[in-house]
């Protein structure tokens, strides 16, 4: 990312995982805020302007890390963004109820020898707890400025940036050098005069301590910055002595011995800030304690998964008939009548009627009643910290299927978009986990399906033949899972996870999110739609429809006793998923598909329609994540078992619709 231009200070939010980061960001940055890739990775960074006493002040949401370790793409960034771009200061927000964890990134960032102030958040949470830590003793301790903040409340966030904008104008670094171990800092003394010695200058400005301690870490990507040069091999050398001189001395190589040593430091630094007072659990407390065992998490978790759905069916199948009736009522025999008196022709009138007008209609029956309030409701569930409890009541039940309960984070985001939920695949252990997780999360509904499915079976059919196929696809599920699992060889690793504590959702960052995720489908799916349904006009209009649908009837109407003419939207749901429910809509001629279709032709196209390959991109995510005949193999698998499972409801019909 390149430093905002006419911006006069460049802000960094770095932090562990959970920690307020976002609220913070949104508190300052308000609307104007852009998100997108790191160069060359998946991992997303928020930037947006602020200004303070009539000055651009430019801000950056550095990706959650636990260190400045390049293990993790997230991590890389950080540091990327950190070493190489142009931040001015950095403020380190660090979660008050967990403060020694916290602390081993502070210290990280404390050897960079950065302008840098520490925002200490939810510090009411703290004391709710029974924690009141001293900022006075935690500033000294540190040797940088240390403010509480309560970020959703906004408490002292502004003072917070004030300072920040303060140091980062005046270039203020830390006041103080946090030593390590006497050992350990005369290996790091020696190390700093060699570098002193043999270099001009240090790669991104670096300290000549800080890289030392790097050096003696074996960072592989700082070792790759130092001069290829005489003077840079005695570096180097110098390095490796004294990194084996570490190892000898203590039995373990020198970085182990130097995050054992930070987290020594973090550990004294908290206790001597610190003071605990016994205090009763609060209520959020009991059902974070209750979300986490079997016996309350599992009928809390599926609770909440009714919930969910009852949410989607009820208030999306409210806000459906609003729309849909809005638009049919008032907007849709005007256009009709525009369209009437600008064609030409009867024929060109008609395709533009089905197209524009029977296409809008589609895309407000899907987008807003339904993928708009799921997102909604996701993004309270993870900025909520439920999301992880989940993930560690499933551990025990993902384990039969190859996996660990780590994966159901990356399938719960498959709820939301099944492309991301794939990227994320990347922080399970094995390619065994990573293919099987893949395929798995190819059969998930996502938002686009629970659109399909609650637009046409929910809405026409009734909830509970909706829910029977959730029932139906999260059986398919489990029972391929168990079919990978004994089909693939290796074993599935276990799961180390942070579980974050329960909290309020803040309103700003959860509408944030919401509206981030709707862009895409906004932007992108918007014109696919309607160029979809303009395309369906014209076949019809034209008469050649017949020479699509007529060749593939033994597959719509013999095995799946689908009218001929959906294998249109069938065909189309490879491209978009929702746009399935659009083009059906078109090809019906009609939002009311209760008359175009029987109860169970419309479960029968929504079911086949949830389990086949979600679409294009999640087909090209497949490629890139676990290679492209994987993906072609999963793509064919998922088209089989749809048409089999489909053929199979038509001709038993086992829920007598």
């Amino acid at each position: 990312m390149e430093k905002e231009e006419n911006a006069s200070v460049t802000v960094g939010l770095a932090g562990n995982p959970n920690v307020g980061k976002s609220v913070i960001f949104h508190r300052v940055t308000g609307l104007g805020v852009i998100i997108s890739n790191y160069p060359g990775t998946t991992v997303e960074v928020a930037e947006g302007d602020t200004n303070y006493k009539g000055e651009k002040i430019h801000v950056v949401d550095l990706p959650g890390i636990y260190s400045l370790g390049a293990v993790a793409e997230d991590e890389l960034v950080a540091r990327k963004e950190i070493l190489e771009e142009d931040l001015d200061v950095i403020i380190d927000i660090i979660d008050a109820t967990n403060l020694e964890r916290n602390l081993y990134l502070t210290l990280q960032l404390l050897e960079l020898e950065r302008p840098m102030i520490i925002a200490l958040n939810q510090y009411d949470a703290a004391l709710q707890e029974g924690i009141k830590i001293d900022p006075k003793v935690l500033s000294e301790e540190l040797g940088v400025q240390v403010i509480p903040t309560v970020a959703t409340r906004g408490e002292n966030v502004s003072k917070a940036f004030a300072k920040a904008i303060e140091f980062g104008s005046k270039g203020e670094t830390p006041q103080k050098t946090v030593e390590m171990g006497k050992d350990l800092e005369k290996s790091i003394r020696k190390l700093t005069e060699v570098i002193d010695e043999n270099l001009e200058s240090t790669p991104f400005d670096i300290p000549p301590r800080g890289l030392a301690i790097k050096l003696l870490e074996g960072d592989s990507d700082v070792v790759e910055l130092i001069p290829k040069s005489e003077s840079g091999e005695i570096i180097l050398e110098e390095a490796r002595r004294l990194a084996k001189v570490i190892q000898e001395e203590h039995g373990e190589r020198a970085a182990f011995r130097i995050a054992r040593e930070r987290h020594g430091i973090a550990n004294l630094i908290a206790k001597k800030a610190t003071k605990r007072t016994a205090v009763q659990p609060s209520f959020s407390e009991r059902l974070g304690r209750w979300t986490t065992e079997p016996k309350t998490g599992v009928p809390i978790m599926i609770g909440v998964f009714l919930g969910l759905l009852a949410l989607l069916f009820f208030g999306g199948g409210f806000l459906e008939r609003i729309l849909v009736d809005g638009w049919s009522d008032y907007v849709a025999p005007h256009l009709a009548g525009f369209f009437n008196w600008v064609a030409p022709n009867a024929e060109l009138a008609e395709a533009l009627d089905i197209g524009i007008n029977l296409g809008v209609e589609g895309i407000l029956a899907v987008m807003i009643p339904f993928i708009l309030t799921f997102f909604l409701a996701l993004a309270i569930l993870e900025d909520s910290g439920y999301l992880p409890r989940m993930a560690f009541v499933m551990d025990s039940a993902m384990h039969k299927i190859g996996l660990h309960g780590k994966a159901v984070v990356p399938m719960l985001g498959g709820f939301g978009c099944n492309v991301p939920a794939i990227m994320a695949t990347r922080g399970l252990n094995t390619r065994r986990e990573r293919l099987i997780s893949s395929f798995l999360i190819t059969m998930i509904p996502c938002s686009a399906r629970t659109a399909v499915i609650l637009g046409t079976v929910g809405v026409f059919v009734g909830i509970f033949p909706a829910l029977a196929i959730y029932g139906i696809v999260i059986g398919l599920i489990l029972l391929v899972g168990l079919i990978l699992n004994k089909a693939l060889s290796g074993e599935s690793s276990g799961m180390i996870m942070e579980i974050p504590p329960l909290r309020r959702p803040a309103l700003k960052p959860v509408l944030f999110k919401t509206w981030t995720r709707m862009k895409s489908f906004i932007y992108f799916a918007t014109p696919l739609l309607l160029l979809g349904s303009l395309l369906i006009g014209g076949l019809d209009a034209s008469g050649a429809m017949n020479s699509i649908v007529n060749p593939l009837s033994p597959l719509t109407v013999g095995l799946l006793g689908l009218p001929a003419v959906t294998i249109i939207p069938l065909l189309y749901g490879l491209i978009r998923k929702e746009g399935a429910l659009v083009l059906l809509v078109a090809v019906a001629g009609t939002s009311q598909l209760g008359g175009f279709m029987s109860p169970l032709q419309l479960f029968v196209f929504a079911l086949v329609v949830t389990i086949y390959i979600p679409c294009i991109a999640t087909f090209s995510a497949l490629g890139k994540e676990i290679g492209w005949k994987e993906a072609i193999l999963i793509t064919l698998a998922t088209i089989g078992l749809a048409l089999l499972v489909g053929g199979l409801i038509y001709h038993l019909n086992p829920l007598g619709l």
